[in-house]
């Protein structure tokens, strides 16, 4: 009985660690409707072979679908570690293959100087302390699409009014700054 109890204390620690984490790195998981995700990549304009960085990743449906219906390669990066799983689980039952990769970690922490594409889904405060990182690391002409929350100070170079999407190019989006 107390193997039991355990177990449930142990899982019930993950769990709220796993809330906490995905907290302070900067959005609890909303799941972004998959017309919305479409309509990403598609104002996005992702091409073949072009590498999509989904930030906060979630269960990946973005990543996945960069890889499956634009035949990009992707990389989705998710701080909870269980949301993590889910999104390696969904790319072994889909058999997308190579095109996909999942890490587990922080998006902080990762460089993105290889991206044509970023996709985030995250708070405005995540996204005002992931602009700093962008404009480091991203190549001019790479393109940052996210959805609900603009980049404060940036000025989009599309807006989908109806979805809540906003795109941003590196060299013309953040040229004010």
């Amino acid at each position: 009985m107390w193997l039991i109890a355990l177990l449930l204390l142990f899982i019930s620690f993950i769990l709220l660690f796993s809330l906490v984490a995905s907290f302070f790195a900067g959005a609890i998981w909303s799941p972004t409707p998959m017309k919305t995700v479409r309509k990403m990549m598609e104002i996005a304009e992702v091409k073949p072979g072009e590498k999509v960085y989904d930030l906060g990743s979630g269960d990946g449906r973005i990543a996945i679908a960069a890889a499956r219906k634009f035949r990009a390669t992707s990389v989705g990066i998710e701080i909870n570690p269980f949301l993590a799983l889910l999104g390696k689980l969904k790319i072994a039952a889909g058999r997308i293959g190579s095109s996909v990769k999942f890490i587990w970690g922080d998006l902080y922490k990762h460089s993105l100087r290889d991206a044509d594409v970023v996709a985030v889904y995250l708070s405005p405060q995540g996204n005002k302390k992931l602009k700093k990182k962008l404009t480091q690391e991203l190549k001019r002409g790479a393109r940052i699409v996210s959805h609900r929350w603009r980049f404060k100070g940036w000025a989009p170079t599309k807006v989908d009014e109806k979805y809540n999407i906003y795109l941003y190019v590196m060299g013309e989006s953040d040229s004010g700054e």
